[in-house]
Order: structure tokens, then C-alpha cells, then sequence
């Protein structure tokens, strides 16, 4: 908004100052007063209300296309989790939920093979379905200004590394290796260091700086971090298809589901690239550059014509104020146009992907809960958020989702749950998540 407030001052003192300037000469510096200047400002008028009007329609394609998106992958891990028929356990759990107390504690003394097979299956969706929602936030900050200036800046870098932190403790070293291959972003010695020492995630790093950290020589330095331009597959793109495959290891399964429905998840996936897609376009594609330099010529030209055609006669209000209303009014509609053409940033008028995204990781716990999967959603716990990302959302941003076998190594605060889990409580018997009684906090 500086630059608006910039214009609309100077406006201001530039209407003062010829008002001035004509009450010390006594004289009008326009010829005609009664026609001059209204068909400049009526064509004015009407090209940016039309601007005004296409950057509204982009703002709410994007708004659609987001809410599409995340539509599609909870759509997603609603058929896999209901669809799975597990074993003896999810039988009588899913035709007596509900009567006679029949719990998650109830099941698990009635899990077999198959209901530990199912879990498996439903900790994977459930994780890669996550790993996709942080994947279509890390696009648009790799696309606002990596893809475009081949450079990041070092407050938007750090964030980029807070959310592939967000992604390798949802999956494993080699997991995380293919996927972030794709980024083709610098990171110094330094990052590698700190972030990714020993092979384990450190996201407690992020809770002690907002900055990425640098060679004692390049403190007081300006610094860039490097995107390659070059044209390459996108990162969404591979962990679609590592959802994919976790999805279709189970298909005809005697646990999980029958391959008839698979077209039913191929639909759903398919929905999501097409958004994915959509979202991108919106992003490298702005008005088009002769149409928006068109109208800042016109307004530019307005602005400095529009006091010449009043009578100083008429005083102050007439000459200064009212030509300030309307030069704010203009300039007003031209900035929101601006805002409104590109909603995927982290302005205060963009979209809250954030707040999306935590919405997300609660409904995919919450269905592992309702389907009676205790074993699945232990395989999780809730990290706490660093203090430079909570700005991110206007919601309260506090957990994120991580795996417990990635993150047990960690020494800071977490949380079982977010005050709505049923299982918080439920050790697993022997033989039964090992891994997850092991990374207990």
C-alpha cells in the first residue's frame, strides 16, 4: 500500500500547487472550463473498472481452484479410509460403532493381520496426502519469485525450507531425496549443516531464527539463493504419483479395497493436477503488459491534466479536494486490481493456503479416528509451528504433522493431538507398532 499512499499525496500537493499557482497569477491555465478533461477521465473510467473486473474474476478462479484442490484430496482420503475393509477388528467396529461402548480400546483386541495391513495402508495416504497439500504451498512460493527472477530472497528461502522440513517429516530420507530433487534450489554449506545434519530432520532449528544461516565472511552481505529456470518436472507432480503407487500397492487387496473403485481414485487425482495446473497458469500469466501500460498512461495523463480544467474562482474544495477524492478513487480501483490479479502470494488480501492446509492435517487425523484406525494415527504426533510462521494465517497456526518415526530424536514440545483425539492413550500390543511405541516421545 506505500506506493498507492505515495501516489495519492503527491496528487495532493500537486493540486495544491496549481491552485496556488493560479490564485498568485490570477488567471485560468485551462482554455475550454466547461468540456475539458471529462472524455479522458469517462475513458479512464470505464478501462479500469473493466481491469478491475478481470483481476476480481482471476481472484475468485483462484479462490475456486484452491478450494477444488483440497476438496479433491479430502475426497480422496475419505474413499481410501472408508472403502479399506481391514479385518476382523474394522468389521465389528464399523457395523457396532457407537452401541453398547463399543471403542477403539474394544477393537484393538480384535485386530488381526489385516486390520495391521490396512493401518499400514491408511498411514501412507494419509501422510502423502499432507506431503501434497505442503507440495502446493512450496509451488507457489517457488513460483511468486524463484520461476520468475531465478532468485529467492532470504525471509521467503527460509520459509521454502521451513515447508521441505515440513515435508521429509512426513516421509523418509530416501523418500525425501527424490521429492525435493525437483525444487533445483542453491542451499550453502551452511543450510546443509543445520537442517539436514546426520540424515535427520532438525525442524527445531527454525524456532531459534527467521533467517538462513551464513558464512561468518557474508554476514553484512545482501544475499540470493539461486532457482534454476530450466524447464523440469514439478515437484506436486512426484509426490502425486508416490501417492499414487502407495494407493495402488493395496488395490484388490483382501484388507483394502476392490480394484473397481480405483477409476473413482484416478477421477480424483486427476481433478488435482488440473487444478495444480490452473493455479500455475494464473500465477505466470498476468494481464496482459500493453493493456495495464495503456491505462497507467491514461491515469498518469489524467491526473496531471484533471486541475487544470476547474476555475480557481470556485476556491480550495473545488480545486484541491475534489480533484484529490477522485485521483484516490482511481488510483484506489488501479491498486486493487493489482491485488486482486495474483491471489497466491502471502499479501494480506491473498488466499490463507496456510490456514487451508492446517484444516487439512486435522480432517485426515480426524477420519483415521472415525474409521477406528488407532494404529494409524499413532503413527503421527503434532509438532509445534516456529513464531515467523504463524504471521503466515489469520487462524491460530500453533501443530503441524509429523511422522514420530522421523521425529523422535527431537528434544522440544509436542503434542499427541489438538484436543479432539480419541487415541492419545491406547498403547499398541506386542508384535504391533513397534516403530511407533519406539518413537515416543
Amino acid at each position: 500500500m506505500q506506493p498507492c499512499l505515495k501516489m495519492m499525496v503527491a496528487t495532493a500537493l500537486y493540486n495544491l500547487l496549481i491552485y496556488l499557482l493560479e490564485v498568485v497569477l490570477e488567471t485560468n491555465f485551462s482554455i475550454n472550463l466547461k468540456f475539458g478533461g471529462k472524455i479522458l477521465g469517462k475513458t479512464l473510467s470505464v478501462l479500469l473498472v473493466f481491469r478491475a473486473n478481470s483481476s476480481y474474476d482471476r481472484y475468485w478462479e483462484g479462490r475456486k481452484a484452491c478450494s477444488t484442490f483440497f476438496t479433491s484430496i479430502r475426497d480422496l482420503c475419505m474413499h481410501i479410509c472408508v472403502l479399506c475393509k481391514g479385518g476382523r477388528g474394522q468389521h465389528v467396529y464399523s457395523h457396532r460403532f457407537g452401541e453398547d461402548g463399543f471403542s477403539m480400546e474394544r477393537k484393538r483386541g480384535l485386530d488381526d493381520t489385516d486390520d495391521q495391513l490396512v493401518s499400514v495402508c491408511r498411514a501412507d495416504l494419509a501422510r502423502w496426502a499432507v506431503a501434497l497439500a505442503v507440495g502446493f504451498r512450496i509451488h507457489m512460493r517457488m513460483c511468486a519469485e524463484g520461476y520468475f527472477d531465478g532468485s529467492l530472497e532470504e525471509d521467503v528461502k527460509w520459509k521454502l525450507n521451513w515447508d521441505r522440513m515440513r515435508l521429509r517429516t512426513l516421509m523418509t530420507a530416501q523418500e525425501y531425496a527424490v521429492v525435493d530433487r525437483a525444487l533445483q534450489v542453491e542451499d550453502t554449506d551452511e543450510e546443509k549443516e543445520v537442517l539436514w545434519r546426520n540424515g535427520l530432520p532438525q525442524p527445531q532449528v527454525f524456532h531459534h531464527t527467521h533467517l538462513p544461516p551464513r558464512a561468518a565472511d557474508k554476514q553484512d552481505e545482501p544475499y540470493s539463493y539461486a532457482v534454476s529456470m530450466e524447464p523440469t518436472y514439478r515437484q506436486l507432480m512426484v509426490i502425486l504419483t508416490l501417492l499414487m503407487r502407495s494407493i495402488y500397492l493395496h488395490a484388490g487387496e483382501p484388507y483394502a479395497y476392490k480394484e473397481r473403485f480405483f477409476p473413482e481414485v484416478l477421477a480424483l487425482t486427476a481433478e488435482i493436477m488440473r487444478t495444480h495446473d490452473m493455479v500455475h497458469l494464473a500465477m505466470v500469466t498476468p494481464l496482459p503488459l500493453p493493456y495495464v501500460s495503456l491505462v497507467r498512461t491514461l491515469l498518469v495523463g489524467y491526473l496531471l491534466t484533471a486541475p487544470l480544467f476547474l476555475d480557481y474562482v470556485d476556491g480550495a474544495w473545488a480545486n484541491v479536494v475534489m480533484p484529490t477524492m477522485t485521483a484516490i478513487a482511481l488510483i484506489g480501483i488501479d491498486h486493487i486490481g493489482i491485488e486482486l490479479e495474483n491471489p497466491f502470494g502471502e499479501d494480506a488480501n491473498d488466499l490463507d493456503v496456510q490456514a487451508m492446509i492446517a484444516q487439512f492435517e486435522r480432517e485426515v487425523m480426524r477420519m483415521l479416528e472415525l474409521v477406528g484406525d488407532a494404529l494409524a494415527r499413532d503413527k503421527f504426533t503434532w509438532l509445534p509451528v516456529p513464531d515467523f510462521m504463524k504471521d503466515e494465517t489469520t487462524t491460530p497456526f500453533m501443530w503441524y504433522l509429523g511422522l514420530k518415526s522421523e521425529t523422535c530424536h527431537i528434544n522440544f514440545p509436542h503434542n499427541s493431538g489438538t484436543g479432539l483425539s480419541r487415541v492419545r492413550h491406547i498403547a499398541a500390543p506386542a508384535g504391533i507398532g513397534a516403530d511407533a511405541r519406539k518413537a515416543t516421545w
